[in-house]
């Protein structure tokens, strides 16, 4: 079964590089690329609005990952801090309502790298955000522990 599958892969590569050869030399060509990110971690700010109004707004809030490991002295710990800016208008209005300081969420999007007042600001634009802190009577209760 995996046989079949690598060699209909490998068919398929073939075949587009013989599509690409019969291309002429002047026409640039186009290959595929990925710009994707993961993130799980928990919300340093609460969320703001910015920007104008309806379409040509975003909801923006920063969120840290963690990273451990063990290390020569001991345990060791990096905190790494990500600006996230929302532009879909249902999930910018949904995380500007939900999303609070400390909860725990899991965003997938891509980076976006762009000139502001003369700084070069790299944010995650987000595609989709999971909360996974919810709101209780009796205060705030993960779903899960960490890990």
């Amino acid at each position: 079964m995996f046989g079949r599958a690598l060699r209909s892969s490998v068919f398929q590569l073939q075949r587009g590089l013989l599509r690409c050869e019969g291309q002429t030399a002047n026409l640039p060509l186009k290959e595929k690329s990925v710009n994707q990110v993961t993130l799980l971690g928990r919300v340093g700010q609460d969320p703001q609005l910015r920007g104008g109004l309806g379409n040509h707004s975003v909801t923006v809030f920063s969120m840290a990952t963690n990273e451990r490991w063990q290390g020569e002295e001991g345990p060791m710990e990096k905190t790494t801090w990500h600006r996230i800016a929302v532009f879909q208008p249902g999930l910018k209005d949904l995380a500007l309502q939900y999303i609070k300081k400390g909860h725990r969420v899991y965003v997938t999007g891509k980076i976006d790298t762009a000139m502001y007042e003369g700084q070069r600001i790299t944010s995650i634009i987000a595609d989709n955000i999971i909360f996974l802190t919810r709101d209780s009577a009796q205060g705030e209760v993960d779903e899960q522990e960490d890990i």
